[in-house]
């Protein structure tokens, strides 16, 4: 159990990193990452900041274990999403905390899981605990837009001696063993401009787009559902299309998010668009079309029956739901297609995330310190 003295310091913690504004866009991710640095500095932890671009930064140390071989990851992302438009009844970044839950954005998704793993590392390393292997600890940048410091990360070739991944991503304490992958599109569909009162003369390109979304409705992915993350969605979320109200419209744009199951492909996706649109082609003879990937980042899924589940489940204080989520993490960047121990564990509400008054429970954020401690030191990857 942490004392009182050690609650008000990972409270501390917390609070100052929610209050550090990394929305994304832009990010300012290097800014935290310095917070980071100074405050691990003070726990005899050097860190290394890694630039990625102006004020965009992932912030990465290692701490040594008993042995040389593979190394345990332990990641979380640094950036948020905005506020948003609804109002909310806590500043988004004064880290208020009231009735035993904290106010601010990112406190579920994910800055809690990052301050957890940091304040879980620094009381090891008080302790003299030493872990069975190496443990790398990322944080990353830009993971609301595309993950792009794990990319980043792995461009550097950061994950050539990592064997398993611990990712802090919000589980509400519960234990995730797989997330679908993301397939983000843009359609783009083409006509001829005409006066709205001689439709006949033009071609017009939004009606050419309903022709290919009543096409793409129809269609399905011929997989089984997967135990833990049913079938894959695909979810129609913006369109614009047309200049005025009077001239027919020569172009429209659509925007499409595809979630994926573990075994589907980036091929698998452009067959079912390809199949749309030939459908398409026949209802509307006019169809001028094409489309490009946005996002394509692979589901992932924990190997079945590994011992990192077992280690973890006996790691924690109560039983643990295992489950899967429909969102992606940056283990889809850092692991892609490739088998590796994975589990996804952190102490905020998943139903949180990108919510209006965002909060954490103070009691979950304090067991998820202790579930990391027990976890980091107990887990052997061999």
């Amino acid at each position: 159990m942490l004392s009182c003295a050690e609650e008000k310091e990972a409270t501390d913690l917390l609070q100052n990193i929610l209050r550090c504004n990394t929305t994304n866009p832009p990010g300012n991710e290097a800014v935290l990452a310095e917070k980071i640095r100074k405050w691990l500095a003070g726990e005899e932890i050097i860190c290394q900041i890694d630039e990625i671009e102006l004020n965009r930064a992932n912030i990465i140390f290692e701490i040594k274990g008993a042995t040389e071989g593979p190394k345990l990851l332990v990641t979380g992302h640094l950036d948020t999403v905005p506020p948003g438009n609804c109002p909310w009844q806590h500043d988004p970044f004064g880290a208020e905390i009231e009735d035993g839950l904290i106010y601010g954005r990112g406190a579920s998704d994910m800055k809690g899981s990052v301050a957890a793993m940091l304040y879980a590392i620094a009381r090891m390393k008080r302790k003299g605990i030493i872990p069975k292997q190496n443990i790398v600890f990322l944080g990353t940048a830009g993971e609301e837009m595309f993950c792009q410091g794990a990319l980043h990360f792995v461009d550097k070739n950061g994950m050539e001696k990592i064997g398993a991944v611990l990712v802090g991503e919000p589980s509400n304490g519960d234990l995730l063993l797989a997330h679908k992958g993301a397939a983000w599109l843009e359609v783009n569909t083409y006509g001829k401009t005409a006066h709205g009162s001689m439709p006949d003369l033009g071609v017009n390109a939004v009606m050419s787009m309903n022709a290919f979304l009543n096409a793409l409705v129809g269609q399905s992915f011929q997989v089984e559902p997967h135990p833990l993350l049913g079938l894959p969605t695909i979810s129609v979320n913006k369109i614009d299309g047309g200049v005025a109200i009077n001239v027919v419209p020569d172009s429209c744009t659509c925007k499409i998010d595809i979630r994926t199951i573990p075994g589907q492909t980036e091929e698998d996706v452009r067959k079912l668009i390809d199949k749309a649109m030939a459908e398409a082609a026949k209802s509307c003879p006019e169809l001028k079309a094409d489309y490009k990937f946005l996002c394509s980042l692979p589901s992932v899924g924990c190997i079945p029956n590994d011992k990192i589940i077992d280690c973890a489940l006996e790691c924690a204080d109560r039983e643990l739901v295992q489950r899967g989520v429909n969102y992606f993490t940056d283990a889809s960047a850092l692991i892609g297609k490739r088998q590796m121990p994975l589990i996804i564990y952190g102490p905020g509400d998943d139903k949180q995330a990108h919510q209006p008054d965002e909060n954490l429970s103070m009691a979950k954020y304090f067991e998820a310190i202790e579930f990391y401690e027990k976890f980091l030191t107990e887990y052997s990857i061999k």
